[in-house]
């Protein structure tokens, strides 16, 4: 039923829920004046009943996709977030990462190491170099 429903409906997560909106507002109704019926004139209450259970599960459809979409789009922009955070991590933190995801080994990581301290100041120098290492 989830494809049949959003293969008609409008295509922006605005129209879906418009109409998924428009849908509530018939099934509701639909589904109380089907209950009601029920009591009075069976025929009619099952006609209400069956019109408020094709709304109702339309509108479902509709919140779940439009749901779906927002999930999708969020997952995106956080994994957007995480590849400009890599961007903006320093060299030192490129490398501690690469040592930890075993690109480098021991050696490589030390010679690569003293490289980098070694262009920064002297004050730094033996501070940053214990400070990577802990």
């Amino acid at each position: 039923m989830f494809e049949l429903v959003h293969r008609y409906a409008p295509q922006s997560p605005a129209g879906r829920t418009a109409t998924a909106i428009v849908a509530c507002l018939i099934g509701v109704p639909a589904l109380v004046l089907g209950l009601v019926g029920l009591t009075g004139n069976v025929a009619a209450g099952i006609l209400f009943l069956l019109l408020s259970t094709v709304t109702l599960g339309v509108a479902g459809q509709l919140i779940r996709g439009v749901i779906r979409e927002a999930n999708a789009a969020h997952a995106d922009s956080l994994q957007d977030g995480q590849q400009i955070d890599a961007t903006n991590e320093t060299p030192i933190e490129t490398l501690r990462r690469r040592y930890a995801e075993g690109e480098l080994d021991q050696e490589a990581f030390e010679r690569r190491l003293n490289q980098l301290i070694e262009t920064e100041e002297p004050e730094q120098q033996t501070t940053e170099r214990e400070r990577v290492l802990e």
